[in-house]
């Protein structure tokens, strides 16, 4: 995971950057394949702004907090991204069956026309739609 970090108002102290790098290594914890984050911080009269926006395969997240606590504004930042992270990773395991789960679930029938002693341990079986079954929950799902 590629940091970016920018401050507009003032420099960078390494504790500030260490804190923010700290806090966005515990977002690999929920999803492991990111990218990048670009953090911006600026300050607005008392009020500090962090902007987070992070990249995934696909995808790109964003937050933004104000506050007038630095630490706070990156806390409450760092909680938005880790809850949208939660959220895609839910949909996208949703869309996704390992073949386990396709064949447990009936959508995907398994074709036994290899003796198992000939396949190699580490060869996934060999998986096939059941056509009328997918037709039918189609019907079922539109109410036609």
């Amino acid at each position: 995971m590629q940091i970016t970090i920018t401050r507009r108002d003032a420099g960078l102290s390494q504790s500030l950057k260490d804190y923010i790098e700290s806090k966005l290594k515990g977002l690999t914890r929920h999803y492991q394949n990111i990218i990048d984050v670009n953090v911006i911080i600026d300050k607005q009269g008392q009020d500090h702004i962090v902007e987070m926006q992070l990249r995934v395969a696909r995808h790109n997240l964003f937050s933004k907090s104000l506050s007038s606590n630095m630490r706070a504004s990156i806390d409450s930042s760092v909680v938005k991204l880790d809850k949208q992270l939660i959220k895609l990773k839910g949909k996208v395991r949703r869309k996704v069956l390992t073949p386990q789960e396709a064949i447990l679930s009936g959508k995907v029938i398994q074709r036994e026309s290899v003796p198992a002693e000939t396949v190699a341990e580490d060869e996934q079986p060999v998986l096939t739609f059941d056509k009328e079954d997918s037709a039918e929950e189609f019907e079922e799902r539109t109410g036609t």
